[in-house]
């Protein structure tokens, strides 16, 4: 049987199926590190142990990206209760494509950041099948690895 739901924050929306947390954040915000901490508070909030596949969206109507929250969001503190994470980031900031690899290179292989939604969505579901979680031994295994990149 499938779960899902919707729930709407202050700083956006988290929409859960099958395994997979789509986090549409809100036009107009700072995209800084207490930001996504709070993110990830409330996805644990919200399903508890649950593993699941996360994409976060990153509105072009954002005030800022913080080079820190982008960082954060890669470290294996910040993906406890996600499997794997894509990160979609507005076309405009394709300049930082090559800083972002640079910065973010040497950690984990099951975070990426993209600039379409659907390629994104695509990557997590080739990961992770149909959105199911991986086991807690393949998960420590790629702890060993870095990030990749991709457009």
């Amino acid at each position: 049987m499938s779960h899902a739901f919707t729930y709407q924050a202050p700083y956006g929306t988290f929409h859960f199926s099958e395994g997979l947390l789509t986090v549409e954040l809100a036009e107009d915000l700072i995209v800084d590190l207490p930001l996504m901490q709070r993110v990830s508070a409330q996805r644990l909030e919200l399903l508890g142990d649950r593993e699941v596949a996360e994409l976060i969206v990153i509105p072009r109507a954002h005030l800022l990206l913080d080079r820190a929250a982008l960082t954060w969001m890669a470290q294996a503190s910040s993906l406890s209760g996600a499997h794997h994470r894509a990160i979609v980031v507005p076309a405009h900031l394709l300049v930082w494509r090559d800083r972002l690899y640079q910065m973010i290179s040497r950690l984990r292989p099951n975070v990426r950041v993209f600039r379409n939604r659907r390629v994104a969505k695509a990557w997590l579901q080739d990961r992770a099948g149909t959105f199911t979680p991986r086991t807690a031994e393949r998960t420590e295994a790629s702890l060993e690895m870095g990030v990749e990149v991709s457009g």
